[in-house]
């Protein structure tokens, strides 16, 4: 048999769901034939029935963001720090309807970013609004007074209950807001 016959058999067993390896042969030496390869057994199962009034149990949700941060200078103690583009925002929440389970948020920095950034007095803040855009709740993470370079720690909060509207993480340094990152919560 030669090599392309073999090859095609070796295709077609690949695709029934057996994995088969072919090689060409040396000339005059022995060839595997398709009627010695095994052919895949194939299980018949039926699918799992539910009850009509039986349904999956609902699954939570999860929604993460990133917002890139952009390059920008602020001053600390009599300092003029730069923090250049390629740091970000990341914003991770789960749950489902109303009731968040976990949320977190942190800065990272990519590339030269990494080395380059240093973050001095940060803070990440929850924000919580209604539908009318109104903030009804604020949960501060802590002040990091001192500066990190390449990061701004994650913070974490547990479970709540919120109004329908959104859930943001917003991230402050020294005192100003530099980006926000929101989830729309609905029921």
């Amino acid at each position: 048999m030669r090599v392309s016959k073999i090859l095609t058999r070796a295709a077609a067993a690949t695709a029934a769901g057996v994995a088969v390896l072919a090689f060409a042969a040396p000339a005059g030496a022995a060839t595997a034939t398709a009627e010695e390869i095994p052919a895949p057994v194939a299980e018949e199962t039926e699918p799992e029935q539910l009850p009509d009034d039986e349904f999956p149990p609902v699954m939570p949700r999860s929604a993460y963001g990133t917002k890139a941060l952009g390059g920008f200078s602020y001053s600390a103690g009599g300092l003029t720090i730069k923090v250049p583009s390629g740091c970000f925002l990341t914003h991770g929440i789960t749950g489902k309807g109303l009731k968040i389970d976990s949320q977190r948020a942190g800065v990272d920095c990519a590339g030269p970013a990494a080395l380059a950034a240093k973050f001095c007095n940060s803070r990440i803040e929850f924000h919580y609004a209604d539908t009318n855009n109104k903030t009804y709740r604020i949960d501060k993470g802590p002040l990091v007074s001192s500066c990190k370079t390449g990061t701004v720690p994650m913070v974490s909060k547990g479970a709540k209950t919120v109004k329908a509207g959104k859930a943001c993480a917003q991230l402050w340094i020294n005192g100003t807001r530099k980006a926000v990152q929101c989830h729309y919560i609905t029921k």
